[in-house]
């Protein structure tokens, strides 16, 4: 009955934490293999992958748009497995190789890992990518399988080796800087051959890693590198800047010689208008007490010069007070003798 109530309280204390050992917590905890069959069935038909560039890539857009571009997207389950790294599954064999033929693979112009999946544990596992590799300049006499074989060890491992094409397909360490070019001797003469990488997107062209590009490079100073990121930037904004000034600058000068031209326009109606206007006349009565009015020439009164000679020649009008145009109603009365 003791024991039992010992266990009982060993139990509790378990559960409430207080009989856990905090000494070797940080140890790694040991993991338990299963039946080999059994993982190589369910991952059989599989790959793995990873994004090489977090900065540009996202894995779950990633998901939502290979499958589609491979035309595969009803046969192909893709699952997330966190830390840039995902899955995915295939129905038949032939699908699977079909992808992967596509390779190196790339996303947001950006490399990413494709593989098939394999029963490797490592935090960087995947990071293999297999490449087409030409060398250019290199010494045709010297083309020889031991030759390229020995060039090809120096930038990943020789999967492939296309003699009559002059091509290797290598797989490259994803985390180390790709070479782009290498010195070679023979006999005492030294030759840099280029290496060239079929279907290689973005990468620093600093320190050669995929995981970055040139403006991010930690080896880079950092006052080049905002230069490198923010010149661009800068240089488009003042481009704007010079041309909305160059716009506000035509508009203004447009707008100036309309009114230049509009003012002259005016000028030339008012003295058109002052040269063929005619002054009121002063023995007009209803117009006493207002401002003086001006028309346009009415070719029916006829000219100023022909209603000189009729008012001339007009008796009617002498013989209006009295026969004498002095004898108006303004007129002196002449003084009696």
């Amino acid at each position: 009955m003791g024991s039992l109530n010992r266990l009982r309280s060993a139990h509790q204390a378990d559960i409430k934490g207080k009989g856990i050992l905090y000494e070797d917590d940080d140890a790694p905890i040991k993991l338990v293999d299963r039946d080999d069959s059994f993982v190589i069935k369910e991952f059989g038909l599989a790959l793995i992958g990873k994004i090489l560039n977090p900065k540009k890539q996202n894995v779950e857009k990633l998901l939502q748009t290979m499958p589609s571009q491979w035309g595969l997207s009803e046969r192909i389950t893709a699952s997330d497995l966190g830390n840039g790294k995902f899955l995915l599954n295939f129905m038949t064999e032939e699908d699977l190789n079909s992808v992967l033929r596509r390779g190196p693979f790339h996303y947001n112009f950006c490399m990413f890992v494709l593989v098939r999946w394999e029963p490797i544990v490592h935090d960087d596992y995947p990071w293999i990518i297999p490449f087409w590799v030409q060398l250019i300049g290199f010494p045709l006499h010297l083309w020889t399988d031991a030759n390229l074989r020995n060039i090809g060890g120096r930038i990943g491992h020789v999967d492939t080796l296309e003699l009559t094409e002059g091509r290797m397909l290598i797989d490259v360490d994803s985390r180390r800087p790709l070479k782009f070019s290498r010195k070679v001797e023979y006999e005492g003469d030294e030759v840099t051959i280029e290496i060239k990488y079929d279907k290689l997107f973005k990468h620093c062209t600093t320190c050669g890693l995929l995981s970055h590009e040139k403006g991010y490079c930690p080896n880079v100073d950092v006052r080049s590198r905002l230069q490198h990121v923010e010149r661009p930037v800068f240089s488009r904004l003042q481009q704007n800047q010079d041309v909305s000034r160059q716009n506000w600058g035509r508009d203004a000068l447009a707008n100036t010689r309309a009114t230049q031209q509009s003012s002259l326009q005016s000028r030339g109606i008012q003295s058109s208008q002052y040269y063929t206007s005619k002054p009121l006349r002063s023995d007009d009565m209803s117009t006493l007490g207002q401002a003086a009015r001006y028309w346009e020439d009415d070719s029916s009164r006829g000219r100023h010069s022909d209603r000189i000679i009729r008012s001339r020649d007009d008796h009617s009008r002498r013989s209006r007070y009295g026969g004498a145009r002095g004898a108006g109603p303004y007129a002196r009365p002449s003084e009696k003798i």
